[in-house]
């Protein structure tokens, strides 16, 4: 009796961990998802029969893209060059797809959860920014700072949860009596992630944090109040003039215009790149099979070494082929396509995450064209349970109490006929 009391609660506390972690710990963000897919195995195994709570069934065409992701992934590995070792990327890819879904069945046995989740998110990549202050050694400058963890994860963390901090703002209810309180939390998040963009300096991240944020305040411009307006762009503007004045910032930029043999990131990158193309048409159809690509020779450790294309979409076009690539396209999409109806939604909370996935999604598009982000598990997981949230939101949430004949959210906003996702 106590195991069905505790056991469903489990899953949301593990989920709330989580999106603390993800902004400033590896090893306690891997240890919580491990134990949330653990979780998720033991609802499906019993609780879905004991536990009493009931799920909506997950979007349709969510599942579609996953299931022709998992074909596809399948497919390629049975075709490709190494089996076995396709066979194993394949498993970790889809370790990492269980976000989403393991997002949307953790809120659905707590849904209050959902409304914590931006500032735990907040909370933790301001850990992140104290931590990479420090490390800097106490001064603001470009220093390729990486806190607990890590350079490449870290830059896309700045690059996603930002964003997410500014509509959260915005999400505030005008007569909520901590709507003070929880403006100048979020706002105080903000300012340490800019200690951590300082000191992180990742090019993506200095694009994709100012960028998205744009996007994340025009998107919610008109329900913002004059004062938070001004509490948010005069300290942005302030920042951005600062990062922009930084002779290591514009040097990280410069870089990029140095010839390939006077610069070991652009040198390693397109040789990276240049065998991605080669593979692909090697293998257009079906690709070499995913993980089957050996590292370039000039940067391999040796047999056995093999690594991705420092690029998502050549990384899937190399190792999977047309086919690999056209589905994970259609599942990378699938959430923001169930969701782009939603932009203009009425219910504050549906118009909150619907916008959190867009720009998450945009980071995970900018980020894929110079690094595998997809297979970097702290950035994936990081962008699908914000998906997942953001599905549960819109088509997931079951009625509230008194809330006769509403079956979802999504009901307050039905698709037209003949584009029903749900």
């Amino acid at each position: 009796m106590r195991a069905s009391l505790i056991l469903p609660q489990t899953g949301p506390v593990l989920l709330a961990l989580m999106c603390l972690a993800q902004g400033f710990s590896r090893g306690l963000f891997n240890t919580c998802y491990g134990l949330l897919v653990l979780w998720g195995i033991i609802w499906l195994a019993w609780g879905r029969r004991s536990w009493g709570v009931k799920v909506s069934p997950l979007p349709k065409a969510w599942v579609d893209g996953l299931t022709l992701l998992v074909l596809a992934l399948f497919l390629t590995s049975a075709a490709g060059d190494l089996p076995y070792q396709s066979l194993k990327t394949s498993a970790r890819h889809l370790y990492v797809c269980a976000a989403a879904p393991l997002a949307w069945l953790a809120l659905s046995h707590n849904p209050k959860v959902v409304g914590y989740m931006p500032y735990l998110y907040g909370l933790g990549l301001a850990g992140s920014g104290v931590v990479t202050f420090f490390e800097a050694g106490l001064c603001v400058q470009c220093v390729r700072a990486k806190g607990t963890l890590g350079t490449i994860e870290l830059s896309g963390v700045l690059g996603q949860i930002p964003p997410v901090l500014v509509g959260a703002m915005a999400a505030v209810a005008p007569r909520d009596k901590r709507k003070i309180a929880k403006i100048v939390f979020l706002l105080a998040c903000l300012a340490a992630s800019y200690a951590a963009l300082r000191t992180n300096c990742g090019r993506i991240a200095i694009i994709c944090a100012p960028l998205l944020m744009a996007v994340m305040f025009f998107a919610n411009l008109k329900k913002m109040a004059p004062w938070l307006i001004v509490a948010l762009v005069v300290p942005t503007l302030a920042g951005g003039v600062m990062l922009a004045l930084d002779y290591k910032t514009a040097g990280r930029f410069g870089e990029m215009l140095l010839p390939a043999e006077d610069n070991l990131n652009n040198h390693q990158r397109f040789a990276y790149w240049r065998q991605g193309l080669e593979y692909f048409q090697a293998h257009p159809v079906l690709g070499a099979g995913p993980g089957a690509k050996p590292a370039p020779p000039e940067y391999s450790n040796g047999p056995g070494h093999y690594s991705h294309s420092h690029n998502i979409y050549l990384t899937f076009l190399s190792e999977t082929g047309i086919v690999g690539l056209a589905c994970f396209l259609i599942f990378l999409t699938a959430p923001i396509r169930l969701l782009w109806r939603f932009r203009k939604s009425p219910d504050a909370l549906v118009f909150f995450w619907t916008w959190a996935a867009m720009v998450v999604f945009l980071q995970m598009a900018l980020n894929g064209v110079t690094d595998f982000a997809f297979g970097n598990r702290v950035i994936a997981v990081l962008h699908l349970t914000v998906m997942g949230a953001a599905l549960w939101v819109a088509y997931g949430r079951l009625p509230e109490p008194g809330a006769a004949g509403r079956k979802t959210a999504a009901d307050n906003d039905a698709p037209k006929p003949g584009r029903a996702g749900a």
